[in-house]
């Protein structure tokens, strides 16, 4: 999803700049991962997540990160995603025996979609 693509996004109440969240269902990593976490800490992240995209909802160019699926098994690359259902959206098909492959492959990521990392001072 575009982060100019908001039409797979819940609308917000009309006149709030509020955090959105995602019509699309999790994944199963998505779900895994969900469900593993504390729900207050998840809203928390979120809340972070949108606060540092300028207070948009959706994934966040350029934040791609590295998520223990299976302890000490596999990795998955995953995208930073201020949203409050689905703070982060994890590439089912970018799945890894080791950190650092996953690790290499999110950068190849960044680099093939020409993303940098993101700014955070406007």
């Amino acid at each position: 999803m575009n982060m100019s693509d908001s039409s797979n996004m819940i609308e917000p109440p009309v006149g709030k700049a509020m955090l959105g969240t995602s019509n699309i269902e999790p994944n199963v990593l998505e779900k895994q991962l969900i469900n593993s976490l504390d729900e207050d800490k998840v809203d928390d992240l979120s809340k972070c997540l949108f606060t540092l995209n300028n207070r948009r909802y959706g994934p966040i160019a350029g934040a791609y990160v590295v998520v223990c699926t299976k302890e000490g098994e596999q990795w998955c690359v995953g995208q930073l995603n201020a949203d409050r259902a689905k703070p982060v959206i994890l590439f089912e098909d970018k799945v890894f025996s080791n950190p650092e492959d996953a690790q290499t492959e999110a950068q190849n990521i960044k680099l093939q979609r020409g993303e940098v990392t993101p700014c955070r001072n406007h």
